[in-house]
Order: structure tokens, then sequence, then C-alpha cells
């Protein structure tokens, strides 16, 4: 999502789709502190997965949308997620990487671009967008996140320059009314994790984060905070979860652990942070300055959820994940339909998370272009990203659905959103990409939103993608305006 609501989004705990603006790095201290591994950027696999393949024909795919077949569109979202989390034989810190952790970030293609030397010697550094706290029993309710493209998606944005402020400005001047779009092998992610503080608590074993339990049906925002549920995660990996969670609806700290709610840490897909992880969680990639972070190497990082998007047909293919205590029986908005698509292939980590797939907005299938579209919503949000949102971060007089009975269906809380309808309307806005207010277009929760609407007239389209929005590389760019319109003044006067 967009930068115009940054200082909402963070004070709800929570932080929008693809990041902020990317903080200026220092070069890595070339002392002994590191240990540096060459991490090479790995394809996505190949799988054996009946019914699955990547990419997919753009042809069958919008069959299956049409169609509104759900069992190849669950099945095609789970063979994605297989492919992110099949490890490698890379490592770092005696840790294999899975594929989506060699990926490139937008600070390392922004390097590549201005022909700085990358050094990709580690995970991607995570983001903290709220105060890391060590305090009892208190339930881990905030999340720190990173964003990383496949190869062919980093491939397109280097080659095409597509963070530079300077490339977007002259596509724009030259006419375009949107970026180069990005091939169809192209995957985009946005992982979300919480940091348990096992280094710095050496004496506890178990520490209890939030997690998601049910939506609601009121127009409001609905943060980690409210939930009131919880498990606690083993370090020892030696309990046995059963599915529950604690719920505890009238008190903000959790209740000690109980057998059927305490799960191991091989129930996660995780890391153990090393030096690197812990220097630029606390200093480099700190969102409010203020905030003294106290990240330790040996603290570990369990994804909570993750954003995956692939650029197969049009409008991309949109599904999220997140950890649930009971992955056969996930609560909206994935289902017990969507979790029996699982395949045999993932990790039993990796068989822990739900999904919901956002492959069109209005149901039944809406054309690319078009009016008065209706049908019913379709409501894809990943509960540690979107759920908190609340009714003053999206365009309420956009955000809703019409029915074919005539109704009209608000959607605009983070419980309603769908991924594509936020994510059609990525623009830059090439008179201000200098600007924290990039872009004009506002943010949707479930809207049926064509392609050619008027209010992107005068914008520069992203290709779906709010990371290279909210990315911008503005390096040398008033200088090269001041060139580009002496340049422009020059011809005239010839």
């Amino acid at each position: 999502m967009k930068t115009k609501f940054t200082t909402l989004v963070l004070g709800m705990l929570l932080i929008s789709m693809i990041a902020c603006k990317p903080e200026k790095k220092e070069p890595l201290p070339t002392n002994d502190s590191f240990v540096y591994h060459k991490v090479i950027p790995e394809d996505f696999p190949k799988l054996d997965i009946p019914g699955f393949s990547f990419p997919e024909d753009s042809t069958t795919l919008n069959t299956w949308i049409y169609k509104n077949d759900t069992l190849n569109i669950y099945t095609h979202g789970w063979g994605i997620w297989a492919g992110l989390t099949t490890k490698t034989q890379q490592k770092v810190g005696g840790q294999k990487l899975l594929v989506y952790e060699t990926w490139l970030t937008p600070e390392e293609m922004i390097d590549s671009i201005l022909k700085q030397p990358i050094q990709r010697s580690n995970r991607a550094n995570l983001k903290q967008p709220n105060q890391f706290t060590h305090s009892g029993q208190t339930v881990n309710d905030s999340i720190h996140e990173s964003v990383s493209y496949s190869p062919p998606a980093a491939n397109h944005a280097i080659t095409n320059k597509l963070f530079l402020a300077t490339t977007l400005y002259e596509y724009a001047q030259s006419g375009r009314t949107e970026i180069p779009v990005f091939p169809n092998d192209a995957i985009t992610i946005k992982p979300v994790f919480k940091v348990l503080p096992v280094a710095s608590e050496k004496d506890q074993t178990k520490f209890a984060i939030s997690t998601w339990h049910s939506t609601i049906d009121s127009l409001a925002a609905y943060p980690e905070k409210d939930w009131h549920s919880a498990v606690y995660v083993d370090i020892t990996n030696n309990s046995n979860g059963d599915g529950s969670q604690l719920l505890f609806p009238d008190s903000d700290i959790a209740p000690p652990p109980t057998e059927a709610a305490t799960y191991n840490l091989n129930d996660f897909i995780h890391y153990t942070m090393n030096a690197e992880d812990a220097h630029f969680f606390n200093k480099e990639f700190t969102e409010n300055t203020g905030n003294t972070m106290d990240a330790k190497p040996g603290d570990v990082a369990i994804l909570v959820g993750m954003h995956v998007t692939t650029r197969e047909n049009v409008r991309w293919t949109w599904q999220t994940f997140w950890w649930a205590p009971d992955p056969n029986n996930p609560p909206a908005p994935s289902s017990k339909a969507i979790a029996d698509q699982r395949p045999d292939v993932l990790s039993k980590a990796a068989a822990h998370y739900a999904m919901a797939v956002a492959y069109y907005m209005v149901n039944p299938e809406e054309p690319y272009n078009g009016k008065n579209i209706t049908g019913h919503p379709n409501y894809a949000f990943n509960p540690y990203l979107e759920a908190g949102f609340g009714p003053k971060v999206f365009d309420d007089d956009l955000s809703s659905i019409h029915t074919k009975d005539g109704d009209t269906i608000p959607t605009y809380v983070g419980v309603r959103t769908n991924c594509m309808s936020c994510h059609s309307m990525a623009t830059v806005n090439p008179k201000h990409l200098d600007s924290t207010s990039n872009s004009i277009t506002p943010y949707v929760g479930n809207a049926y939103i064509p392609l050619n609407d008027s209010i992107f007239n005068g914008q520069l389209k992203l290709d779906f993608a709010w990371s290279i929005e909210g990315n911008v590389d503005t390096t040398g760019f008033k200088a090269f305006i001041k060139k580009y319109a002496d340049k422009l003044d020059t011809s005239s006067s010839q």
C-alpha cells in the first residue's frame, strides 16, 4: 500500500503492503563481527504437483476464473507456496535457505541500478514498525517485514530502472501511461515475521504470539491487540499443540501456556538471527528512529504471514498466507475447502499455514474494462497485514460492491479487502516523484476497478506494484529535472 497513509498505519501497529521509502544504508561493517555468505537468487523450482505448473498459461488461468474453478485456483496457489518454501542448498549460519529467502529486495535492486556493488550476504533485512519489547508473557503483537522480487521480476526492474524517479519521469514525459509490464514468470512477495527474544530471555523457552481466530462483520479496524487470542511457541520442540489456541477476551495478557495451545518452533518457518540480522534490525531499518531496538544474535524470527503475487495474467494472481494453529480448518478468509488442496510436497512447517486467494475482485468474474459491474465481493486479506486497517485508510466512495439485487456492500475496512482491488490502484504522480505524496490514487478495499478508469488519467500506472511507488529512489532527480527542462527550452527555441 501507499506512503500517504504511513503514519496512520504505523499507529495501528501495522504496515502497508510494500514498505516505505528505503533508508540510505551505511556500507556493511568490514570487521569480523559478520560472517559473509555469497547468496545467489534462485529461480522458482520445478515441482511434481498434479495439476500445477508455473508459469501457468494465462488462458488457462482466465478459464478457471471465468468458470469459478476454485479447486484449480487453490491448487495453483498452494503450488506457488510449495515452490517458495522449497529448501535450497545454500546456507546462512548453518541453516539452509528457502527459495524465497534468496531473492533481492528493492534496496538491493536500486544498488544494482545505480551500479553500486551488491553484497548479498544474508537473508533480507527485516524492517521494524513498532517497539520491540520483552515484557513477561505480554503477547507478541508486533510484526516485521521485508519485500523481495524473484529473479525474473528483479531482472525486469533492474533492466528498466523501475525504481528510479528519473526513469518514471521520462516514461510519463514520453506519453506512456504505464511502466513496461513484468514478465509472466515474475513473482513479488512480502514476508512478515515476529521476533522471539530468545537471546535476551535465556531462561524462557515458551513465547506467546497473537494468532488469528476469526474475522468480524463490523466496519471497523481489527488489529492484533484486539484479537485476544494466542498460542505459545516452544523453542525446545517438546510440545504437541492440537490445533487449539488461547482466548482471553477480558485481558491483554495471555494466560499461562497449555499443552493443547503450545506449538513447536519447528511448526513455523523460522530462522535464527545472526549478527548482521540484528545489526540492521536495530539500526538501519528502524521506522521510528527514537526507538531503541534490542534484537540480538540468537533471537528467532518466525514467519507469520506472506503476501505473494505472480504476473501470470494481466491483473496478476494474488495469494496470501498466514500461520494457523489448525491448518486443516482455518478461519475466514481461508476455509477447509482451501486447506484440503494442500499438496503433499509441503514441508511440515509450510503445511501449517492458511491461504486466501484473490484471482478476481467480484464474483462472477468481471471484465478488464466496464461499468456497473455487479456480483459478490471476494475477500482476501492477511490478518497480520490488513485486518487492522480502519475506514479512514480507504476511499469510502470507491470501496464498495454492487449486488445484482440492487444492494451495496461497503468494503472500506481491512477485513473486507481484496489484494487485486488495492493493487490495481498502484500509480505514481509524475509531477511529484520527489515528494512523500508521490501518488494520488487512493486505496480501495474491495471494488471493481476497470483498467481504463478515469482515475488513472495523468498518472503513471505501475503494473499493480505498490512496491515501486513505496521505494522510488530520487538520487539526482532535481538535477535531472533541471537538465530535462533546459533541454526542452533549448529544443523549443530552435
